[in-house]
């Protein structure tokens, strides 16, 4: 067995063993979590990054993420299909789920500006490479791809994170990034 698949299988194993004992502290904290500075649709916040971006706003690019305690609250959870449970993650599990994301979420905001920021970009189209899911607490916009045109014309791809909208337990419809990963096409 290679490395690379040890630490597969362990990851597998993780996730596993995770989804069979959750704190009460995890299973408390699912029940308040809210999506705090969000869009009020997709389109905003699209709009919200592209200013963020446009003026090398590395605070609002990364409150424009989802937090740890939306991510083990409501993502993480609410993770399945529509009608079935949530599912409940011990703390150790949903803790690691969160640095793997917000590790990559890091680096990739960083990219994003260091190659994207103040930058004059004009965006001609949204397109999601994984579609649309609907969860049981929200809805995924997978895979956003950006296509830009820059001052000289020239056309290329932003590829970041996907989108979660539209939690049922809250009155107004709330939009998030969850996860960022970041390539030019």
């Amino acid at each position: 067995m290679t490395r690379r698949s040890a630490v597969i299988l362990a990851t597998i194993g993780l996730a596993v063993l995770g989804r069979v004992v959750c704190t009460s502290h995890v299973a408390a904290a699912a029940q308040d979590v809210r999506f705090k500075n969000g869009a009020p649709s997709v389109d905003k916040l699209v709009d919200q990054f592209m200013q963020a971006l446009k003026d090398r706003d590395k605070a609002r690019i990364h409150e424009l993420r989802v937090t740890e305690d939306e991510y083990r609250g409501l993502i993480l959870p609410g993770s399945v299909d529509e009608g079935h449970p949530r599912s409940h993650y011990s703390e150790q599990a949903s803790s690691y789920f969160w640095s793997i994301l917000n590790t990559k979420s890091i680096y990739s905001e960083a990219n994003i500006l260091n190659v994207w920021g103040g930058r004059p970009l004009k965006l001609k189209s949204v397109a999601y490479r994984g579609g649309t899911k609907k969860y049981a607490d929200y809805t995924a916009y997978k895979q956003l791809e950006l296509k830009l045109e820059d001052e000289t014309g020239n056309e290329d791809e932003l590829r970041i994170g996907s989108i979660a909208a539209g939690m049922p337990r809250v009155s107004a419809t709330s939009t998030k990034i969850k996860g960022s990963s970041t390539s030019a096409g």
